[in-house]
């Protein structure tokens, strides 16, 4: 189904805008599509069923720091979380995960200035090679990422309140081994990337059944900056596209702008287009997300509600698990499905810069601390007994 504006695209702006640089004579020119456009459909289709709170988003922000080069253990160490996120979530709360790690893209040595169509086909390229060196036969498979859940757990201080969990998924990973099943493998992540600053290249030409698709990433983001106008370059060009849009809103993005993106988006109301990140914070969630979620829903817009706990809680671990908590608890009362999480680009022990280390710990409070205490919030049971999250 065709959801790409018309039109070349061919303003400029200061706003960011999803275009890669494709036009003529431009750098990016040498670089071939990463990207098909049947993996993007399949991730609308994953996404689809999270909105439907048939399945999970589980998104990694980069693990690449501000301003380094990308580099295979940056983004070894993303995969390596999302895929031990995956596991512990799909148990906890019974449906499949969607992974999709984040791209992101510093301007290439002897740049300056934001990244470039070549710095984000460079950094998807190294993403998307890891990704396709473990698929097929060599995907790793869920009990690589029990046992290294299990190391974590161990050295917790929270072990008392994680183990059970971990105890319930080695129990039935060995009552699969020992039915005779083949070694459960975990899904292959997708990439998602930010859009780009100034977008001046015309759209990705179109493909077979007329739909135009983003040939670096599988899913695009608005970021503050572009999300609070729809006429802007950045939702210009996300409108050009097939691909899911993820739309980050904070405290300061209004209903109506949200409600006209749906509008320039999502005219047809797609199950899987669109995605929205909500980070208000945990003294703000109460306030802001239920009027919003009621007023996205009037459209009949299938959205995948999702929440970034990590970017107004920062200094403050108990505000992270209060929001991400908040936001399961509203969804569930509203009768709508929380369908996604954003992580942080660390591991479990080093995410708070400038907190002193937990009682008992040698590091800090990180994405691993919320993905065990979101899988044993109470909202968690619900969703395995067949309630409502």
């Amino acid at each position: 189904m065709n959801h790409t504006e018309t039109g070349t695209g061919t303003g400029t702006g200061t706003e960011a805008g999803t275009g890669t640089g494709t036009g003529a004579g431009t750098e990016a020119d040498a670089h071939p599509p990463l990207t098909w456009p049947g993996e993007a459909e399949e991730l609308r289709g994953k996404l689809a069923a999270a909105a439907r709170g048939e399945a999970f988003l589980l998104h990694a922000g980069s693990g690449i720091p501000p301003g380094a080069v990308p580099r295979a253990e940056h983004i070894t160490r993303q995969l390596t979380l999302l895929a031990q996120g995956t596991v512990v979530l799909s148990y906890a709360l019974g449906v499949p995960v969607v992974p999709v790690a984040e791209i992101h893209a510093p301007p290439a040595e002897g740049r300056t200035g934001s990244a470039q169509a070549p710095d984000v086909h460079r950094a998807s390229a190294m993403a998307l090679n890891l990704i396709r060196a473990s698929g097929g036969d060599a995907r790793p498979e869920v009990s690589w990422a029990h046992e290294r859940n299990r190391a974590f757990v161990a050295s917790s201080p929270e072990r008392a309140r994680y183990e059970p969990l971990t105890v319930r998924i080695g129990s039935a990973l060995s009552f699969l081994h020992a039915c005779g099943g083949r070694p459960a493998v975990l899904p292959p992540p997708a990439v998602s990337r930010a859009a780009l600053a100034d977008d001046s290249a015309p759209p990705p030409p179109r493909v077979p059944g007329g739909d135009r698709w983003d040939p670096v990433g599988h899913m695009v983001w608005l970021h503050p900056s572009s999300a609070g106008d729809c006429h802007g370059p950045a939702a210009g060009a996300a409108a050009r596209i097939s691909n899911p849009v993820g739309v980050v809103v904070e405290p300061g993005t209004t209903h109506d702008a949200v409600l006209a993106l749906i509008d320039r988006l999502d005219p047809e109301r797609s199950a899987g287009r669109l995605t929205f990140l909500t980070r208000f914070g945990a003294d703000r969630i109460t306030d802001l997300l239920p009027e919003l979620v009621q007023k996205v829903a009037a459209t009949e817009a299938e959205v995948v509600w999702a929440c970034d706990p990590w970017h107004r809680n920062r200094r403050d671990p108990a505000g992270v698990l209060a929001e991400a908590g908040a936001f399961a608890a509203l969804h569930r009362t509203l009768g709508t499905h929380a369908g996604g999480l954003h992580l942080p680009p660390y591991d479990g022990l080093s995410l708070y810069d400038g907190l002193p280390p937990r009682d008992g710990a040698a590091g800090r409070p990180g994405a691993l601390d919320l993905v065990f205490a979101l899988a044993t919030h109470p909202s968690a049971r619900a969703a395995r007994d067949g309630r409502t999250v």
